[in-house]
């Protein structure tokens, strides 16, 4: 098995489906047992975070949702601030130079991965929004200036989207979004069912490959939360 021994934390639409299946398979059978004293296979680092992990289980049940795959249903948020696992640098590294050795094999992520500053910002941007309307200003002027080396904003981006969107802050985002696919959609940006239109926008965007959606972490992630 590829990795079995760790948690990744880029976000899940850079996995391809065998990374994403193993993924799965790993974090349901850490969560099932997360409440015992001594879990074996729990990688060192993520110990103690039991309510992270529930976050990181729910996204890639929304990725693999997203993709058409069966998936078990979502586990409950967790009601308190979470603690995250620190996010190393090199850990980090490690797992871009993953995803790009599997894509020049033929196994490509949903998104592909930004090979500069301008597209690693175009493809976080939409769920820095549904957190921060403040921080989206503030990225996009530091990106558009380049005053962001392109290791650092990838460790902002992972980063920032470790924390809980509104859901005012989800329906910017997905408003935003809605834009791309408007003339197929069938639900409009005042729909009350925040769920149903994020599902709609991600299956137009998917079935007309609209490319500035298939590349966005928010056509996935987004819908972790809800």
């Amino acid at each position: 098995m590829l990795l079995s021994h760790r948690i990744l934390d880029v976000d899940a639409g850079f996995l391809d489906d065998v990374l994403l299946a193993e993924q799965m398979r790993m974090l349901t059978g850490l969560y099932a047992k997360r409440n015992q004293p001594d879990i074996t296979g729990m990688p060192v680092e993520w110990q103690g975070y039991g309510d992270a992990l529930a976050i990181r289980l729910n996204q890639l049940v929304a990725e693999m949702a997203l993709r058409g795959k069966a998936t078990p249903g979502r586990v409950p948020l967790p009601e308190e601030s979470v603690l995250w696992p620190t996010l190393e640098t090199a850990w980090l590294d490690e797992q871009l130079q993953l995803f790009a050795r599997r894509a020049l094999d033929g196994h490509p992520g949903r998104i592909r991965l930004p090979r500069n500053d301008h597209e690693l910002w175009a493809t976080y941007k939409y769920s820095i929004l549904a957190r921060n309307h403040q921080a989206y200003h503030h990225f996009g002027r530091q990106v558009a200036a380049r005053q962001v080396p392109l290791a650092n904003l990838w460790l902002r981006m992972v980063s920032a989207c470790r924390t809980q969107p509104s859901t005012g802050g989800i329906r910017n985002a997905l408003q935003h979004m809605w834009g791309y696919v408007s003339n197929q959609a069938s639900l409009g940006p005042q729909t009350e069912d925040l769920t149903a239109f994020a599902r709609e926008i991600g299956s137009l965007a998917l079935a007309h490959q609209v490319s500035y959606l298939v590349n966005s972490t928010a056509l996935g992630e987004l819908q972790a939360w809800g």
